[in-house]
């Protein structure tokens, strides 16, 4: 049976690259700069290309007087090492006036759209996310829900989840976008070099890591593709979104940019705690991301001012009332609008457990969630509430503190309390 499923071929030759002759030859003079003599299979490995394109290259360098052999060999080959001449030093200067950029060669935006668009979809898999978000205190039907529009890619605003809770609700939907991925190690687009490669999100196979292989701001692991294979990245951005956080970096020493924390985050889950923090910054990403990436695609906008389409696709998970924070014309780029702030009469008591685990009895435990309902504290934070005052009463009075009904009724009073500070505070906010 013949496989129909389309392939992806990695460049054999300088044209392959779809990249301007003037850029690879300056990437050339910059590798030898940074790195000292190499061979051609040297310089071939740390571009992460095919032997047979750094052989071409060098051929032209030599040509143009750029290159020479390093002392004491005979011929250019695979195993001559070369080295620049006194022009090539000259040239150098030029090419780093440009970019000092001198890890592996970045691939073309058209390359990089293509392979993207070649991309199988992700398996279904099982919504295991799911059975830990119940764990978590979260009814089924809405964990159920929640996990399946983040498998399909979707942007969820996930309201009434307290702080301590989302980190874990992260980690949980994350592991469910099972299965690798591949990005490139960087970018070219519009004359410019953008970094994507990113070790604090993009985890490597530890078989693709040789050992010692070197990594800095200029240079990355080695291997023989100028894509890596990577665990599905989870991007988190604590304490709302800046704009800063969805504009590329720009790195003036280096001359180059870095990706921003939205595209780090392609093929992966991004998430962004209490999102509704910074509505001037929560409206940037659903301008130049969330809008644009129900279409696959993202907008890097350059210090020049050119904005860049470039393919993204990403799940993001928003806490916080993310629709009513941004203006309206952009309320679209949330898919769901989720509310599990209320605890039902199976939720509270698990919820009450996982934070006073053992604090209180199951006793202890029925009988707050008891008194937390006949007082109508319903909500997530509100149970938060009394159990935060129960876990202080106890480091303060360590062994002396006993629970009875009216220490309950002092927690309940006190998430009461608290409870009615927070509806003022949003009334004010609403006027």
């Amino acid at each position: 049976m013949t496989d129909a499923t389309p392939r992806w071929a990695e460049p054999s030759t300088p044209a392959d690259l779809h990249l301007p002759p003037a850029f690879v030859g300056d990437h050339a003079v910059r590798t030898l700069a940074y790195q000292g003599a190499m061979t051609p299979s040297e310089l071939a490995l740390r571009w992460r290309v095919d032997d047979a394109i750094v052989t071409d290259v060098v051929d032209s360098l030599k040509a143009g007087g750029l290159i020479e052999l390093d002392g004491g060999q005979a011929t250019f080959g695979p195993g001559g090492r070369v080295r620049l001449t006194a022009t090539g030093q000259e040239r150098v200067a030029a090419a780093r006036r440009r970019t000092w950029y001198a890890g592996p060669i970045p691939v073309a935006l058209s390359d990089f759209g293509q392979r993207m668009d070649l991309a199988l979809p992700d398996p279904p898999g099982e919504f295991a996310a799911a059975d830990v978000l119940v764990g978590l205190a979260m009814p089924s039907h809405l964990a159920s829900e929640i996990a399946q529009a983040i498998r399909s890619g979707a942007t969820v605003g996930l309201r009434g989840a307290t702080f301590d809770e989302q980190p874990a609700i992260t980690q949980a939907l994350g592991q469910s976008l099972n299965g690798d991925v591949s990005l490139p190690y960087a970018v070219y687009a519009a004359g410019a070099i953008v970094r994507v490669f990113d070790v604090r999100y993009h985890h490597v196979r530890a078989m693709e890591e040789p050992d010692g292989a070197a990594l800095d701001v200029l240079r990355t692991r080695q291997s023989h593709t100028q894509w890596a294979s990577i665990a599905r990245p989870v991007v988190t951005l604590s304490g709302g979104v800046h704009s800063s956080d969805v504009l590329p970096a720009y790195d003036e020493e280096a001359r180059f940019y870095v990706a921003p924390m939205p595209f780090s985050a392609c093929r992966g889950l991004l998430a962004v705690f209490d999102c509704d923090t910074n509505p001037a910054g929560l409206a940037d990403l659903a301008r130049l991301w969330l809008i644009p990436g129900r279409h696959h695609t993202g907008l890097l906008m350059l210090r020049s001012g050119e904005r860049i389409e470039i393919p993204w696709r990403v799940a993001t998970l928003l806490f916080g009332d993310a629709r009513a924070a941004l203006p309206t014309a952009l309320r679209g780029a949330v898919s769901y609008s989720i509310d599990v702030a209320e605890l039902d009469s199976m939720t509270r008591p698990l919820f009450l457990s996982l934070r006073l685990g053992g604090l209180l009895s199951s006793d202890g435990i029925a009988s707050l969630a008891g008194l937390l309902k006949r007082r109508g504290l319903t909500t997530r934070l509100a149970a938060v509430q009394a159990c935060q005052y129960l876990r202080d009463r106890v480091a303060y009075e360590g062994a002396a503190f006993a629970l009875d009904e009216s220490v309950s009724q002092q927690a309940v009073d006190f998430a009461a309390a608290a409870d009615d500070g927070q509806a003022r505070n949003d009334l004010r906010a609403a006027s």
